[in-house]
């Protein structure tokens, strides 16, 4: 067995509310293998932890197995950083109504490796921050546009969680109060994301047809 501080490889998984995309990536954020399936089409988180390791396995066996694996990252729609779960996820049919221990249930399914998950915005800003077009600021705000509006919140270096690893989802803040604001997947009306995502545009382009 490979010591832990010596394991080059870990895992990345970028939860979408349409696509779960996989990564193999090294210290240095250089992509070794990738694959992807569906997020939807999944009644139980069981039948999609199930399809994803099965996945993972063939890109896993590439870069020599999982004792080369040191641990793996999660970023997920509602996710919460202090618990590792997805809880009550609005566009997500098999986490809508409840509070799934995805990185528990990730961790017991690939061996006993630490499984980290976070909102999904929160992990492009700390990747964009490490990585990418925020390296070097301190203060900054990351927007993720998909299927919903999603959104990562940098002050002075750190990632803003709040108390309950819920803060900074401007995706549902209220743009249009009342009755005609769009119904939002998390049950409120005139909600940011309703108007501004993926589906929210192309809910808009349907009306201008």
């Amino acid at each position: 067995m490979i010591e832990n501080a010596l394991k080059p490889y870990v895992i990345g998984l970028d939860l979408g509310g349409t696509n779960s995309v996989f990564g193999i990536v090294d210290a240095r954020g250089e992509i070794k293998a990738t694959t992807a399936i569906k997020t939807q089409g999944y009644n139980k988180v069981e039948d999609y932890v199930n399809k994803a390791v099965k996945a993972l396995i063939p890109i896993i066996d590439t870069v020599g197995g999982i004792d080369n694996i040191k641990a793996m990252g999660i970023g997920a729609p509602n996710g919460n950083f202090y618990s590792g779960t997805i809880e009550y996820a609005p566009n997500l049919v098999w986490a809508h109504d409840c509070v799934v221990p995805l990185a528990q249930m990730f961790s017991e399914r690939l061996g006993g490796i630490p499984v980290a998950l976070t909102n999904d915005a929160n992990a492009a800003a700390l990747g964009e921050m490490t990585y990418g077009v925020a390296r070097g600021m301190k203060n900054f705000i990351d927007i993720t546009l998909g299927t919903g509006v999603g959104s990562g919140i940098v002050v002075n270096g750190q990632m803003v969680y709040g108390s309950d690893g819920f803060a900074g989802e401007l995706g549902h803040v209220t743009m249009v109060r009342g009755e005609n604001g769009r119904t939002c997947g998390c049950g409120r009306t005139g909600c940011l994301e309703a108007y501004c995502s993926a589906t929210g545009v192309a809910r808009t382009a349907r009306e201008f047809l």
